[in-house]
């Protein structure tokens, strides 16, 4: 029997492959993307990040309910964008 924490991780790989999942992790690299056009890093990744969770809230209260891997799509679609938007601000233009 796998220890817990590895079938969970199984889990959210497992479900990060699914297409709500992926528009999750594709609205929040684009997102991120503009937002650091705006604002510094800590901020933008915020901001998305928050945006993300009131979207969540609201999947709550009127829609399909909570998800936390959609959260985890989130997070790793504005730290993707965090990332390259960091490394493309670094190249000497």
């Amino acid at each position: 029997m796998r220890p817990a924490f590895l079938r969970f991780f199984h889990l959210v790989s497992l479900k990060l492959q699914e297409e709500d999942k992926v528009r999750h992790m594709v609205w929040s690299f684009w997102l991120t993307l503009g937002a650091l056009l705006l604002w510094s890093a800590p901020l933008a990744f915020a901001a998305v990040f928050l945006l993300g969770l009131a979207k969540e809230c609201w999947d709550f209260r009127f829609g399909s309910g909570f998800c936390l891997f959609d959260m985890a799509g989130n997070f790793i679609g504005s730290t993707a964008g965090l990332l390259c938007g960091m490394a493309f601000s670094a190249l000497p233009f």
